[in-house]
């Protein structure tokens, strides 16, 4: 019964850890909720805003420098493949490179990427890159022009904000924060909600079928007991720390949306100005939607052209791979040859003595033996051969440029065919 009080007490604090975990998590989903309706949001107004300080100038000078910064990668690794020579008499390579008349082509590792293919990539992000200027360039003078109608018109200045992407960008880190930290109170809650459950069997199973907890057990369920006390308060700090990201989030939405219903009721108010603005906003509502598909498909065009320059890169150091390998092989294939040889010989020689010493049988007793006696005893003796195959023959031809191994590659295939 002492162990049973024992338990019965540590279950309290633990059922009223688990309440407050479970509260901490419901109000951190909750604002997690809020935050990402508010991301939501302010991605929605942004397009909206970005005209007044022209932020697709920013967007576009990033994708310029990506495609600056991956040209340069992709010619110094073309650079690096067109100055690697190949040697034809290492690999027996059947590739002949393109020549010009009276000239002798070097065959390089350039002649086995696809240029063609780097080329198209390279000249898609030309043209991207061409068309995402124009719109721009477009959508400023449309820009330039409706602030020079509305800086004519008398009125109050509008309250500054910031409306760029990456403040967008940042609200979205804020929203993965509070994502991380929820996920870490649902982790806590549910271990506590399991020592919870531990504690509760155990006091049932002592209830019931009595015995004795073991002085191990019962410390295991008391240290999880009191650290309750610190889980809590932890996931009171993430829980602080939530709602300061939830608060900061929600009041640049609040900016966001004030600017804009401001904006909007000053548009209303005035009806040139709204007039100005509408014209802008239809003008541009199209070249914005292409702008953002031609964006898109910068990315995957340099995606697959960083792919590209990975896969040249490693094309280029498994080369050296394909050297050592290549030279492996011809050692071990000298070394079987050698071996082949020697085995050659030994057949030779046990032939000739073989003939040697039927010959002298039937020298000494082929007179006296009737031939119907015997017949096969007349029979020289059968000759073995040792044949090649599979890549012997490719590494032979590698190596006829030294006499050795041409030989004993011409004496294979004589034998071969005896």
């Amino acid at each position: 019964m002492a162990t049973l009080e024992k338990l019965t007490r540590l279950s309290e604090p633990s059922i009223q850890g688990a309440q407050a975990v479970r509260k901490i998590f419901g109000e951190a989903e909750e604002l997690l909720r809020q935050s990402k309706e508010d991301h939501r949001r302010i991605c929605e107004t942004h397009p909206r805003l970005a005209f007044l300080i022209a932020d697709s100038q920013t967007q576009l000078k990033a994708k310029e420098q990506q495609a600056s910064d991956l040209r340069q990668e992709m010619a110094a690794i073309v650079a690096l493949l067109q100055n690697r020579e190949v040697v034809e008499k290492e690999f027996c390579s059947p590739h002949v490179p393109d020549s010009e008349v009276g000239k002798v082509q070097k065959h390089t590792l350039h002649d086995h990427i696809d240029q063609d293919a780097v080329d198209m990539l390279d000249a898609r992000v030309d043209e991207c890159l061409t068309q995402l200027r124009a719109i721009s360039t477009v959508s400023s003078e449309k820009c330039a022009l409706a602030l020079r109608k509305i800086d004519a018109i008398a009125i109050p200045a509008a309250e500054d904000i910031s409306v760029t992407w990456e403040g967008v960008e940042a609200i979205g880190r804020l929203v993965g924060e509070s994502q991380d930290a929820v996920d870490e109170i649902a982790q806590d809650l549910e271990s506590m909600d399991h020592h919870c459950d531990q504690l509760r069997d155990t006091i049932r199973d002592l209830e019931l079928e009595g015995g004795v907890l073991s002085l191990d057990d019962y410390n295991v369920l008391l240290h999880d007991t009191n650290e309750i006390s610190g889980i809590v308060a932890d996931l009171d700090e993430v829980l602080t720390a939530v709602r300061r990201r939830a608060d900061e989030i929600n009041v640049r939405y609040l900016q966001y949306s004030a600017f804009f219903d401001e904006s909007k009721r000053r548009f209303a108010a005035v009806a040139q100005i709204a007039e100005i603005s509408k014209e802008y906003v239809q003008d541009v509502a199209d070249g914005q939607t292409q702008y953002g598909s031609l964006v898109s498909a910068v990315d995957v065009v340099l995606e697959d052209m960083w792919g590209l320059a990975t896969w040249y890169r490693q094309f280029h150091s498994a080369y050296d791979g394909l050297i050592t390998e290549v030279h492996r092989r011809r050692q071990a294939q000298r070394e079987l040859l050698g071996i082949v040889e020697d085995v050659r010989a030994r057949l030779d020689a046990l032939h000739t003595e073989e003939l040697r010493l039927r010959a002298a049988f039937v020298d000494r007793e082929g007179p006296f033996l009737p031939s119907d006696l015997c017949p096969f005893i007349q029979d020289p003796p059968p000759r073995f051969t040792v044949e090649e195959a599979g890549d012997a023959a490719q590494f032979a031809s590698v190596q006829s440029h030294e006499t050795r191994y041409s030989k004993i590659a011409s004496t294979m295939g004589a034998d071969s065919h005896s």
